[in-house]
Parts: C-alpha cells; sequence; structure tokens
C-alpha cells in the first residue's frame, strides 16, 4: 500500500482544531510535528479557532483558612456551560514581613475588617493573571497550574489604601507572541480631581513622564514560557488616568480620565494615546443633566463596552466599540427599577457582556446581587445574593504550559523569529 502525503496547509488545518491538550502530544510522534506546534502562525490559528468556544472561570471566595490566608474556589466551564473542573486555591492576604524572625502585619487596622480579595485579569487567550496582595500568580485555568511571578522591582503590586484599586495589567501581544505584565505606579491618580457640571476644574494633575514597570512572558519551544526580569520604562503620558476604570481588550489597556476620555496602552509599543470617537453618552456635563450617571469600561470577550449607569432613573445602558465602523453602537438599555432600593450609594459591576445576555453584579451598603439580563425576553433574572467575592473571566484553549516557567534564562523566544 502505497502511503499518502497531505499537503501541509491541510494538515495545519485539521490540526488546528484538535484540542490542546490532546494536539500536545502530537510533538513526540515526530520532528515535523513537534516544529508545527512551535510555529507562530500554527499557534495563532490554534488561538483564532480556540476564540470561538470560550471557557468560563468562575471564582468565588470562602473563607480566611488563616490569618494570611484567602480561600477561593473555582469552576471552570465550557461553551454549553458544561462543568469541566474544580479546583481550590489559597493566596497570601499581603505580604509578611519580618522583624526579629516573626510575621509582623502591613495593615493597622483588624484583618477580620479588611476586604482582601484577588482580582483576575484574563488576556483573552489561554492565560490568566491573578492579582493579590501577596503577589502575582500566572494561571493556567484548563490544566489548573498557578504559578507565582516575581515581585516588581520597584514597587508592591496593590494599593493597600485603595483595596478597588489594581496596580497591575496583563494582556497577550499576538505580533510578537508573548505576555505581559504591567505595574503601575501606586501614586497614579493621586489628587484625582473631576470637572464640576458648570465645567470648571478643581485642581488639574497631568502626569507628563510616568514610569512604571513591564515583565516579558515568552513563548518559547514546545509551548514553554520563559518569564524575563522586571524592566522600568518611561513614556510621555499627558492624561489622569483613574486606575479603577481599566480592562484589557486585544492588547490594549483601556482607561477613562477625570475629563471625559478613554486613554489606551499598546502593550506592544508601550505608548499612550486618547481614542476617537467616544461614546455619545461619554461627554462632559455642562448642563447637570448627567450629574447621577457613572461610566464604566468593560472589556468582555475580546469587546470594548461602556457602561451608562443612571442611579436616579435606574437605566443601564451599554455601548460597544465597532471597530470595523470606527465608532459605537447602543447594545443593551436595560431597566434595573425593582432590583433594589433606590439608594444613590447602587453600584454596578460588569461580569460578562453578549449581545443576548448581560451578567452582572449589583451592590449597595444593604446587599449585594447577582443579576442575569435576557435580551431575547427584555427580562432580569437575580442568579441569587453575593456573600463573598464572585470574579469571572474567560480564557482560551492552547498548547501552553506553565509547569516549568523558565525564569530569566538565556533561551530564544519566538518574538526573535518574527518580523516587526
Amino acid at each position: 500500500m502505497n502511503s499518502v502525503s497531505l499537503p501541509s496547509d491541510v494538515v495545519m488545518e485539521i490540526m488546528s482544531r484538535v484540542p490542546g491538550k490532546s494536539l500536545a502530544r502530537f510533538r513526540l510522534v515526530s520532528k515535523q510535528f513537534r516544529s508545527l506546534l512551535s510555529d507562530p502562525c500554527f499557534l495563532r490559528l490554534h488561538h483564532s479557532r480556540s476564540r470561538d468556544s470560550l471557557f468560563t472561570l468562575k471564582a468565588l471566595s470562602n473563607e480566611l483558612s488563616n490569618l494570611y490566608k484567602l480561600r477561593y474556589k473555582f469552576s471552570v466551564t465550557n461553551k454549553a456551560n458544561g462543568l469541566i473542573h474544580k479546583f481550590t486555591e489559597d493566596f497570601s492576604t499581603h505580604r509578611r514581613p519580618k522583624a526579629n524572625g516573626l510575621p509582623i502585619r502591613e495593615f493597622t487596622e483588624d484583618y477580620r475588617t479588611h476586604k482582601s480579595s484577588i482580582r483576575m485579569l484574563s488576556s483573552y487567550h489561554q492565560l490568566l493573571c491573578f492579582v493579590c496582595e501577596g503577589g502575582i500568580h500566572l494561571c493556567d485555568p484548563l490544566n489548573k497550574e498557578l504559578k507565582n511571578l516575581p515581585n516588581p522591582t520597584f514597587s508592591r503590586c496593590c494599593n493597600f489604601n485603595k483595596p478597588g484599586d489594581c496596580l497591575v495589567s496583563f494582556g497577550f501581544v499576538d505580533a510578537t507572541m508573548q505576555y505581559k505584565v504591567i505595574k503601575w505606579p501606586h501614586d497614579l491618580d493621586e489628587n484625582r480631581t473631576r470637572r464640576l457640571p458648570s465645567g470648571l476644574i478643581t485642581v488639574w494633575k497631568k502626569v507628563n513622564e510616568l514610569k512604571f514597570e513591564v515583565l516579558n512572558i515568552d513563548i518559547v519551544e514546545d509551548g514553554r514560557l520563559k518569564v524575563s526580569p522586571w524592566r522600568l520604562r518611561h513614556r510621555l503620558c499627558p492624561y489622569l488616568l483613574q486606575l479603577s476604570s481599566q480592562v484589557h481588550v486585544n492588547g490594549y489597556i483601556y482607561w477613562t480620565t477625570s475629563d471625559f476620555q478613554i486613554v489606551s496602552f499598546s502593550l506592544q509599543d508601550e505608548t499612550f494615546s486618547a481614542i476617537s470617537p467616544k461614546p455619545p453618552c461619554f461627554f462632559l456635563d455642562t448642563q447637570g443633566s448627567k450629574k447621577s450617571s457613572s461610566f464604566t469600561l468593560s472589556g468582555s470577550r475580546g469587546n470594548l463596552w461602556m457602561v451608562d449607569y443612571d442611579v436616579s432613573s435606574q437605566i443601564m445602558e451599554i455601548w460597544k466599540m465597532e471597530d470595523r465602523r470606527g465608532g459605537w453602537a447602543n447594545i443593551h438599555k436595560i431597566n434595573l427599577k425593582g432590583t433594589h432600593p433606590k439608594k444613590i450609594d447602587c453600584k454596578v459591576k460588569m461580569l460578562d457582556i453578549r449581545s443576548d445576555e448581560v451578567l452582572f453584579k449589583l451592590s449597595s451598603t444593604s446587599k449585594r446581587l447577582l443579576i442575569c439580563y435576557d435580551a431575547k425576553t427584555n427580562t432580569l433574572e437575580k442568579c441569587g445574593r453575593e456573600f463573598g467575592d464572585y470574579e469571572l473571566c474567560h480564557s482560551t484553549d492552547g498548547l501552553l504550559s506553565i509547569d516549568n516557567l523558565a525564569m530569566f534564562h538565556a533561551c530564544r523566544p519566538l518574538s526573535c523569529f518574527l518580523s516587526w
């Protein structure tokens, strides 16, 4: 019987549809397969196929396992909401310096009243980043792997005085086939001010030159990863960024600013710029008509969203940035009346946004709710009360492994072979 050889492009097309775990075994079949599975073009193709079937990672905080540990329960589900697996991880609530050989606390308040939590940062790729007061962690949710990353050289990764502010950004750069972790300065938004309804500005502070730290995680042969040392960068940034607004979408970090701009940071070029046009709802209110509105950016499923929530009317509008048209489209208009007491302190946090469904957290001083909005029926469903910190993000299938991270070793990353 004569053997039949398939064209290489056909082989690549077939292999790109095979799940990552099964595909990794082909590295042992032959040198040709091993070379194919390390090829940047093939990795991009496999990733593009995987984006059609996102996995969802849900995290729910449990109890403090001890004075310095916070326990989270994780569950991973597929596109059809079928459970893949569950696992539990403990995270340090903060770093523990030592005095006379004994650990001491960095907080003056009682640990029971300190609301420690983790932040889950998605790259819309295979790996996630977890940030907590104990450090930065790289996570592969499908393989239940979690690895510590080196601490920033010059400063801490969390703002202890503002638990809601995460000082770390994370994303994937497709052009160079590398993940990047960005550590922002803790005083990035000190002396933060807003424009008054009259249009006047009380105190204005612009950061003309911003110092930040960058950690590269390069993909090398056989799906292994190489972690480079932290490096200090200086870039022009004439914007007053609001730390709590940051989101990652397709290789860019986005923030809102106090003068109603949306600023992007390119992970590839490591430069800042203001995007245009803005959503029609996001403008300087000189008449006071939108003084009860709050604006929030959200990065969900590879798209940038702007959420406009008017507390007084309890109407929430969700806008989507349309790259092809260069504008914004109003996708959802949700009436939240009856879901919670009409209080000015109610806040909305998006967990997942799709064209037909929205999942979000609604919190006030009295209660915290998980709510699902069905766009087809224009109805709201309460998914239960939130008794602990609840986070959700997405990842894709892939061929990478964080089992043996290469720290600072001189192996050549795939980005060395790519043209700019």
